[in-house]
């Protein structure tokens, strides 16, 4: 189950195949050359997770990085949905048999120059899930928990705010490459307003569906009649 934009719940967005063949080829020649490590080095006080993670200076993991970055951020979509500001370095995670990362919610400040804020949260999936049981990304909403095990080159976005966690591999290994967004536009309510109003933009200049056209422009003014309201 796959939350949209138009959720009032979460801003969640499935991004398919955001690296294309050739990248995702490279990617795959790379990742035999990744030197893991313990995923505790950057929180090593944890007792929920129990990960491999590339650091940060490994050739291979900045080659990775980069290359992930470029396959991001030209997506336009990404652009429209997360407003983004700064991305942080993508590091890449592994996950053997036995090995997941139980309920936490991602830090709000990462210590780069200058730090980062935590507004929007990336796994972009590195290797086919029939290679591994287990693993999903499980996302909070409420008493909803949804669950995410997407084909290799997709990527999910998820607010930074949730909590989350990462099952248990129970199979195989699986392979991923994180990074957080820091948005122009830190309130995710406001985003989504954003989103909408660069859909009804585009169906006002194509004369697309006049009806959902309709509904958008509804949206928009109660929810932001909502939010300036003085009460």
């Amino acid at each position: 189950m796959a939350a949209t934009a138009a959720d009032p719940h979460a801003m969640i967005r499935i991004l398919p195949n955001v690296l294309s063949a050739a990248e995702l080829q490279a990617v795959r020649e790379l990742l035999p050359q990744v030197r893991f490590a313990d995923g505790r080095i950057t929180n090593p006080d944890s007792t929920i997770k129990q990960n491999l993670q590339a650091p940060q200076e490994d050739p291979a993991n900045q080659r990775i990085a980069l290359i992930a970055r470029d396959a991001l951020m030209r997506l336009g979509e990404l652009r429209v949905f997360a407003q983004p500001r700064t991305m942080a370095r993508t590091t890449v995670v592994r996950y053997e048999p036995g090995m997941n990362y139980g309920w936490h919610v991602d830090e709000a400040l990462f210590p780069s120059t200058p730090p980062i804020r935590s507004d929007l949260s990336c796994t972009v999936f590195l290797n086919d899930p029939s290679e591994y049981d287990g693993g999903e990304l499980t996302i909070q909403l409420g008493a909803q928990e949804l669950s995410y095990k997407l084909d290799a080159g997709s990527a999910i976005l998820y607010p930074s705010t949730t909590i989350h966690r990462v099952t248990p591999v129970t199979r195989g290994v699986r392979i991923a490459a994180i990074t957080w967004l820091q948005s122009w536009v830190a309130d995710s309510n406001r985003r989504e307003l954003l989103v909408q109003l660069e859909e009804a933009r585009a169906l006002a200049a194509s004369g697309g569906d006049r009806q959902r056209l309709q509904v958008l422009l509804e949206s928009l003014r109660t929810n932001l009649f909502r939010m300036w309201a003085d009460t």
